[in-house]
């Protein structure tokens, strides 16, 4: 049987690996022993500033593109040679 992930927006689908990483970091830290709850509440507390960080810079550079692409479409509009002026009767 083959798990389709259709339902799910492209973005989750490309976290969902990491996710899945966080989430057992996490039961892995209410697991842990006292010397160990530091080490792994670390190691969870970087990835997740880490991953935040990318998805900062993803959406940030999303939006670069969105706006490049606004002003390539208003370019040839600004650029447009004028109308002809009437003539003067």
């Amino acid at each position: 049987m083959k798990l389709s992930l259709r339902w799910m927006l492209p973005p989750l689908r490309l976290e969902l690996p990491l996710v899945v990483v966080e989430i057992s970091l996490l039961v892995v830290l209410l697991h842990a022993n006292a010397p160990e709850v530091w080490f792994w509440f670390l190691v969870l507390l970087t990835l997740l500033v880490w991953r935040s960080w990318a998805w900062h810079w993803r959406r940030q550079q999303a939006q670069n593109q969105e706006l490049e692409a606004l002003a390539a479409a208003e370019a040839p509009a600004a650029n447009a040679p004028a109308p002809p002026a009437d003539p003067a009767p």
